[in-house]
């Protein structure tokens, strides 16, 4: 087994998504896994286009889903992270992206092109259970950022959006600029800024100089998750 085969086969080991497929099956899917990586800030994909590159297992790094406009306005549909999958609906059926996906920070993972991934859906039952398993919980996710935005709070949505940008920083650290932040919680700039100011007096969080760290990630997960 070669050495970049048996790092593929690792990986696929330690995610979630691959957790009731069988032995075979995984060695199958690593076998045709390609590793890639991305800069910060390189669009993966595009809405529309189409989806036989299949599925991206996020190994390290965050990506940004959204939805633009032709006037430039945009909405986010959510973060994907380390051990996360993005674009599983195209491994189903081939189809056209639904959603653009934008690199925030450098990411390393697998991509899993839809015809070499397919013949061993087709074949293995544990491995399209655990596909539908990750299409079911994508849907979870949308539906949860659909209710964040109109049910919660822009506090709590900040919160929670400020603890998953730090829990994948090498240093802990929130470095994406404000604007961005803000449209990730669809909100106004000006009104982060106001919120950021509040979590800032509160010993919540502290500006450095490459960007935010979180002083006081407890009462920050606690603002997150309030009813």
């Amino acid at each position: 087994m070669s050495d970049t085969l048996a790092t593929a086969r690792r990986q696929l080991d330690a995610l979630p998504l691959f957790a009731g497929v069988p032995e075979a099956a995984r060695a199958r899917l690593a076998a045709a896994a390609r590793p890639v990586r991305y800069p910060a800030g390189t669009v993966v994909f595009r809405r529309g286009d189409p989806g036989t590159d299949g599925l991206l297992l996020v190994l390290d790094g965050l990506v940004r889903l959204h939805l633009a406009t032709q006037a430039g306005r945009e909405m986010s549909l959510g973060l994907v992270g380390p051990g996360e999958p993005l674009g599983e609906l195209a491994l189903i059926d081939g189809g056209p992206r639904s959603a653009d996906a934008t690199t925030l920070t450098p990411v390393a993972g697998l991509m899993l092109r839809h015809p070499d991934a397919l013949a061993v859906i087709a074949e293995d039952a544990a491995t399209a259970n655990a596909l539908l398993r990750t299409v079911v919980a994508r849907l979870r996710r949308t539906t949860e950022q659909t209710e964040a935005v109109a049910l919660h709070g822009l506090t709590q949505r900040l919160a929670a959006v400020l603890l998953k940008l730090a829990a994948t920083d090498p240093s802990g650290l929130v470095r994406l600029p404000q604007g961005q932040i803000a449209s990730l919680i669809a909100a106004s700039r000006p009104k982060v800024n106001a919120a950021l100011a509040e979590l800032k007096a509160q010993g919540c969080v502290t500006a450095v100089r490459a960007g935010l760290r979180l002083a006081d990630p407890a009462r920050l997960r606690r603002l997150a998750e309030a009813e």
